[in-house]
Formats: structure tokens, C-alpha cells, sequence
């Protein structure tokens, strides 16, 4: 989660190949920490298989 930025770093890990997604905010505070996981997990699967 990071600020409206599109070239950001990630502040854990250091990679900065971070994307934007459209979950609005007020959907992403609901989610459990294991939701959002789960989501980016999907996201990333998704989109990376897409560049296949």
C-alpha cells in the first residue's frame, strides 16, 4: 500500500516494480490482512501470466 505515486519503492522489500491495481481504498481496509494476500497473490497470477 503506498501513497497515490506511480513510481514507488516498496518500503519492505525494496522492489520497485510495484503496479496499480483498482481496489479502492475503503475496499482494502475491510479485508483481512490474509484477504489481501490473497488478492495480491491473484492480481499478480493474473497479470503476470497475461505477459506469457
Amino acid at each position: 500500500m503506498v501513497s497515490r505515486r506511480k513510481d514507488v519503492e516498496c518500503h519492505q522489500c525494496g522492489n520497485a516494480q510495484m503496479r496499480l491495481t483498482n481496489l479502492d481504498l475503503e475496499k482494502y481496509t475491510s479485508m483481512s490482512e490474509q484477504d489481501r494476500v490473497s488478492y495480491a497473490d491473484a492480481w499478480l497470477y493474473i497479470h503476470n501470466r497475461q505477459k506469457d
